[in-house]
């Protein structure tokens, strides 16, 4: 008997989504036992058309719907796809007014979670929002085992779902089309260094203290190298006005420290991987971006660390250990250990694609 090929759909309203879903809906599409279906926004699109030369290379189908029909006429094609696959899983993120989350609640579809940080609300921290976190989704695809502490707060049931496949996420754009004209506005100084905060975005954990010994640390760096580029980056480029404004008084007094913003300035719109390939070393809150620089191979430290994976990397909360790795070129010990714990991307990728072809294959959710 021929059984019809089942299908999966992703839905993709912003980078977020494409960064984590897309590499492994590649690989779905390339292996062949399943058929895939992309919905993407076209203001994703408008903001950067390399997002659908990467489709078109790969020779995914996908269609293109304005912010209406990702949210609101997208039901018909939930209603008819057998799965979905999701950085954002419709009960444990789905605060936000999105309809597409209630119709694959009404159409009781099975749902594939990926995850898409490396230190995870609700995975990996229990934050402020609740006390337990509960999921929709009957598979949850996972970079590493869960720490214990993690585990408990998740509901009952949800640690059975859980499959860990190493890390899947990666960038797949092509070169910023800004990349040269930044480099040789960069070239002259001998030295350049990212820095990723979180401040401003996670006050339950990184306190006004913890900013202000931050900022101390970075004009004196700066004061001290002016040879030395301090790029400074936000979490997902956005801005907190009382973080801001600080942040700009520095930059004013420090020619050397530079602002890679969303919106605004020569990296307006610039992604992390782009602003990382411009840079030599790396600085970061516990977050992925320490892991894209791993992968990227770039030499990468922590700040106001709180995780027990991350002592195998250098923590520059004090301006010596600051300065003394800003300027060192030995090889990164720390690269290996993290690199053993989250894999070889494509070995994972199949790992991941095996796990959502036997899913699908599972009885749906019941009535």
């Amino acid at each position: 008997m021929v059984h019809e090929r089942k299908n999966v759909l992703l839905i993709v309203p912003h980078m977020p989504a494409f960064d984590s879903c897309i590499p492994l809906m590649i690989r779905l599409h390339k292996r062949g036992n399943v058929d895939v279906k992309i919905i993407v926004s076209q203001r994703l699109i408008k903001i950067d058309a390399r997002v659908e030369q990467t489709l078109k290379a790969a020779g995914i189908p996908y269609v293109v719907k304005s912010l209406f029909g990702v949210e609101l006429f997208s039901w018909l094609q939930i209603a008819r796809t057998d799965c979905i696959l999701t950085h954002s899983d419709p009960i444990a993120y789905g605060g936000k007014f999105r309809p597409r989350d209630y119709f694959i609640k009404m159409f009781k579809k099975n749902v594939i979670f990926i995850q898409h940080g490396m230190v995870q609300q609700g995975l990996h921290t229990q934050g402020v929002l609740r006390d337990v976190w509960d999921y929709y989704s009957q598979t949850l695809l996972i970079w590493a085992d869960l720490p214990n502490t993690a585990r408990e707060f998740l509901a009952p049931g949800v640690a059975d779902r859980l499959h860990v496949t190493g890390i899947t996420k990666t960038n797949l754009l092509d070169a910023w089309p800004n990349h040269d004209k930044l480099a040789a506005e960069l070239s002259n100084y001998s030295r350049r260094v990212l820095i990723c905060y979180n401040f401003g975005f996670e006050s339950e954990r990184y306190s006004d203290q913890m900013f202000e010994n931050a900022l101390k640390v970075w004009k004196a760096a700066a004061q001290s190298r002016p040879d030395i580029a301090l790029i400074l980056r936000s979490h997902r480029g956005k801005r907190h006005s009382d973080i801001e404004q600080k942040i700009a008084k520095v930059c004013t007094e420090c020619p050397n420290i530079i602002r890679s913003e969303r919106h605004y300035g020569i990296m307006a719109m610039a992604t992390i991987n782009d602003v990382m390939a411009l840079v030599d070393c790396v600085i970061s809150h516990p977050s992925t971006t320490i892991l894209d620089a791993v992968y990227e191979g770039k030499p990468v430290a922590v700040m106001n660390s709180f995780q027990r994976i991350f002592e195998c990397l250098p923590n520059v909360d004090t301006l010596d250990n600051f300065i003394e790795f800003i300027e060192d070129d030995s090889p990164q010990t720390g690269h290996v250990t993290l690199r053993k714990t989250y894999g070889n991307l494509s070995d994972n990728l199949d790992k991941a694609a095996i796990i959502v072809e036997q899913q699908m294959n599972k009885t749906r959710i019941q009535e």
